[in-house]
């Protein structure tokens, strides 16, 4: 996704339906109006949401 030009903005958890197991979720977003910012939706929704740090690529 970064080839792609999109950023990472933030992981959360969710209870993964039908399976009921938790998963982890990494947003990534791509700016198309430079405004830079980030999509809340999935933040609000799941309250486990946090930033990771995220290894730059060789």
């Amino acid at each position: 996704m970064r080839a792609l030009g999109m950023t990472y903005r933030y992981t959360y958890r969710e209870q993964w339906q039908p399976k009921d197991i938790s998963v982890l979720f990494r947003l990534y977003q791509l700016d198309l109006n430079g405004a830079h910012e980030t999509y809340q939706g999935y933040a609000e929704k799941y309250p486990e949401h946090f930033v990771e740090e995220i290894k730059p690529e060789v």
